[in-house]
C-alpha cells in the first residue's frame, strides 16, 4: 500500500475535492496540487542520538552561518522576522 499520494485539485473527483476543501477550511485552486503522506509516529531520539543529531543542527547552523560572516546577529533576526511576516501576509 502506498504511503504517498499526491493529486492536482483538478483531476479530483468532485466527492474527493469537497471533502478535502473541508478539511482544509478553504476552496482548492484548480492549478494546486494535494499531497497525502501516511507514516507511523517514533519515539524521538534520547541520549546520545539526541545529543548527536543536536550537534549535527549546530554544525549545519554554523556552516549555513558562515556564508555571511558580515552579517550581525542583529541583521540576521530582522531578516527572518521579516520572512516570518511575509509568509504570514500571503494568502493560503
Amino acid at each position: 500500500m502506498a504511503s504517498h499520494w499526491a493529486q492536482r485539485a483538478s483531476d479530483l473527483a468532485p466527492e474527493e475535492r469537497h471533502l478535502l476543501e473541508r478539511w482544509l477550511g478553504r476552496p482548492l485552486s484548480d492549478e494546486e496540487t494535494v499531497s497525502l503522506n501516511v507514516y507511523k509516529p517514533h519515539p524521538a531520539p534520547t541520549g546520545p542520538e539526541r545529543e548527536s543529531l543536536r550537534q549535527a543542527i549546530i554544525s549545519q547552523a554554523r556552516e549555513i552561518g558562515s556564508r555571511a560572516p558580515e552579517t550581525s546577529e542583529q541583521e540576521a533576526d530582522l531578516l527572518v522576522d521579516q520572512a516570518l511576516a511575509d509568509i504570514r501576509r500571503k494568502p493560503a
